[in-house]
C-alpha cells in the first residue's frame, strides 16, 4: 500500500518587509517535528515547513503532493492558516486540512468554517485524524521529534521536559488555555538529546523548565550533567520562571550539569506592573538581584520587558528604560513589546469589558508594536512612542556605554557565548529594524507606511494571493477581525464568546512522581 503523503507547516505571520523568514533567530519552532514525531516513520510519507525559519510557504508542489495538509501555529498565525489552506485547495481539490494549536482551542466553531479537522487536544491527536484519513496503525512506538526533517545543525538543538505552565501570568495564551502542567519523564527527556547528535547548545522550549516538584529538578540536573560530562552537547538553556532564583543552589546545579543560561519572564521592574500581570513568582526577589545573582554565578540572563501604555504612561516606561540602560550590573533586554491582550486571556476579557479595546482590532495587529487599547497618554504620543521602539528606544551611546560596563563586570565570569549572547542585546536594542519590527510590503515614505494604530496598519503582502484563487476561497484571505466599530467583540466571535471570556481556574499544578503525565 502506497505510505500516506502528509505535509506539516507551522505558520507564521512574517513581519518582516518582504516576510522574508528568522532563520538566525532563537529559539526556533520545533513543532511540525514534535507533531510528525507522533507517527510511525515507515508508515508515512512526511514533509515539514516552518515559515518562521523560512518565510512565507509558496510551494504549490508539495501542496499538490499532499493527500493531508497539517497546519499549526501561535495566536497571530490564523490568518495564514486560512491562507495557507485556499492555496492548498486551489491546486490540490482533494486535500484534508487538519488545523491546531491555541486558536483551536480558543475559536473551535469559527475554525470548522475553513478546516476539516480542528485539532483541540495535544500533539498526540495529530495520530487519529490520521487514523481517520487514512485508517488505523499510524502511531509511533516511541514518539520522538524528527529532527531528521529539519535542517542540520551542530550549533543549537531544541527539546523539551515539559509543557504547559503552573503559573497564570494575565497576557499569556498558557493561561488561556488553563491546562494542566506535564512533565516527560527522565528517559524521554534522554532519548530527545541523544537523537540531536552533538550540538553547541541544547536549548529546552518548556514554557517553565523548572516547574513539577523539587525532586524532579533535580533528578533532570543529575542527567544533564551525565550527559554533559560524556559530551553529548555543549552546554544548554532554559526558560525558568522567577521562582527559581530564590534557591541559590540551583544556580550551582545548573551550572555544574553544563548550563549557559536562562531566559525568564522579567516584563518590569515596576512592581506595581508585575502585579498588573498576576506574575506573582516575579515578587519574591527583586528583579535586579535576581538577574545579577544569575550573571555572578556565570551564567547569561536573558528577558524581555512588555509595556502596557492602557496602564502605564510613557514617562514611567522612559525612566525604567532610564534604569535599565545605565544598570551594567544587569543584561539589556532581548526585546520590547506592548502587551497582547490574546484571545482568551484574563488581560483580553478585562480590556473588552472595560471598553479600552480600539475599534476594528484585527487579529494580525496582535504583533507587539501596534496600539490595541486606548492609552493613558493621548493617542498621538502613544503612536509617536511606538514609532521610536522601531526606531530604538534607547540612545546609541548609553547602549554602547552599558556594553563596555557589562563586558568590564562580567567579562571573566560569563562564558564565551554566554558574553556574546549578552552583549548581543546591546546591537538589538539600536537596531531594532534589524529583527522582526517592520511590517512586510511596507516601504517608509511611500503609501502604506506604518501608523501603529489597531485597524489602520496596512495589512501586508500576504494578504494579496500570489495565484488565482477560486471565489468560494477569497474570504480566507480577509483578515480576522477581533472588535467591530464600536470596539465590541467582533460578530464573527460570538460563537466562540464563552471560551474567550471564561475565567481560568487559577490553579498551580505540581507533579507528585517523575512518570506522571499530567496533574489533574
Amino acid at each position: 500500500m502506497p505510505k500516506p503523503r502528509i505535509l506539516i507547516v507551522n505558520c507564521y505571520s512574517d513581519n518582516h518587509r518582504g516576510a522574508r523568514g528568522n532563520p538566525w533567530i532563537v529559539p526556533q519552532s520545533i513543532a511540525p517535528a514534535v507533531l510528525a514525531g507522533m507517527l510511525d516513520p515507515p508508515r508515512v510519507d512526511i514533509r515539514l515547513a516552518c515559515e518562521f525559519r523560512d518565510g512565507p510557504f509558496e510551494d504549490l508542489h508539495a501542496l499538490q503532493w499532499a493527500e493531508l495538509l497539517v497546519l499549526t501555529g501561535l495566536n497571530p498565525a490564523f490568518d495564514r492558516m486560512k491562507q495557507v489552506t485556499a492555496y492548498a485547495r486551489a491546486v490540490n481539490p482533494g486535500i484534508v486540512v487538519a488545523m491546531g494549536g491555541p486558536l483551536a482551542r480558543m475559536l473551535p466553531n469559527l475554525s470548522q468554517r475553513y478546516f476539516d479537522f480542528v485539532c483541540g487536544d495535544d500533539v498526540e491527536q495529530l495520530v487519529a485524524v490520521v487514523d481517520a484519513v487514512f485508517g488505523p496503525g499510524h502511531a509511533a512506538e516511541t514518539p520522538i521529534p524528527r529532527h531528521d526533517l529539519l535542517p542540520a545543525s551542530r550549533i543549537i538543538g531544541y527539546a523539551e521536559s515539559s509543557r504547559n505552565c503552573n503559573f497564570r501570568c494575565s497576557f499569556c495564551s498558557m493561561t488561556a488555555e488553563d491546562r494542566k502542567f506535564m512533565a516527560y519523564d527522565l528517559a524521554a527527556v534522554r532519548r530527545q538529546i541523544e537523537a540531536l547528535g552533538y550540538r553547541q547548545c541544547v536549548m529546552f522550549l518548556d514554557q517553565n523548565f523548572f516547574g513539577g516538584p523539587r525532586a524532579y529538578f533535580k533528578a533532570r540536573m543529575a542527567l544533564l550533567k551525565e550527559l554533559f560530562e560524556q559530551r553529548r552537547f555543549g552546554g544548554w538553556a532554559a526558560l525558568v520562571t522567577a521562582d527559581f532564583f530564590t534557591d541559590a543552589d540551583n544556580l550551582a546545579l545548573a551550572r555544574e550539569s553544563g548550563c549557559i543560561g536562562f531566559f525568564s519572564g522579567v516584563e518590569s521592574f515596576s512592581r506595581a506592573q508585575v502585579t498588573a500581570f498576576n506574575k506573582k513568582q516575579n515578587l519574591l526577589l527583586p528583579q535586579e538581584e535576581t538577574i545579577a545573582s544569575c550573571l555572578q554565578a556565570g551564567l547569561v540572563f536573558h528577558y524581555g520587558l512588555i509595556f502596557d501604555l492602557a496602564d502605564q504612561t510613557i514617562d514611567e516606561v522612559l525612566a525604567e528604560t532610564e534604569f535599565i540602560v545605565a544598570n551594567p550590573r544587569i543584561t539589556l533586554p532581548s526585546f520590547l513589546s506592548f502587551a497582547i491582550p490574546l484571545l482568551g486571556t484574563p488581560l483580553f476579557g478585562n480590556r473588552l469589558r472595560e471598553g479600552l479595546f480600539l475599534p476594528n482590532v484585527r487579529l494580525r495587529d496582535m504583533d507587539g508594536r501596534s496600539l490595541l487599547c486606548h492609552p493613558l497618554d493621548s493617542v498621538e504620543k502613544a503612536v509617536a512612542f511606538a514609532a521610536l521602539m522601531d526606531k530604538g528606544l534607547m540612545s546609541k551611546r548609553k547602549l554602547a556605554a552599558h556594553a563596555w560596563g557589562f563586558w568590564r563586570r562580567y567579562g571573566a565570569t560569563l562564558s564565551g557565548w554566554g558574553l556574546l549572547s549578552g552583549l548581543g542585546n546591546a546591537w538589538a536594542m539600536s537596531y531594532p529594524r534589524f529583527g522582526s519590527n517592520g511590517r512586510d510590503g511596507i516601504r517608509p515614505g511611500r503609501d502604506g507606511c506604518r501608523s501603529y494604530l489597531a485597524g489602520r496598519e496596512p495589512l501586508g503582502s500576504l494578504y494579496r494571493p500570489r495565484i488565482r484563487i477560486p471565489e468560494r476561497y477569497r474570504a480566507h484571505f480577509e483578515p480576522l477581525c477581533v472588535t467591530g466599530p464600536d470596539g465590541e467583540l467582533h460578530d464573527d466571535l460570538l460563537d466562540d464568546a464563552a471560551r474567550l471570556l471564561h475565567p481560568v481556574s487559577g490553579e498551580t499544578a505540581t507533579i507528585p512522581t517523575y512518570n506522571a503525565v499530567a496533574v489533574p
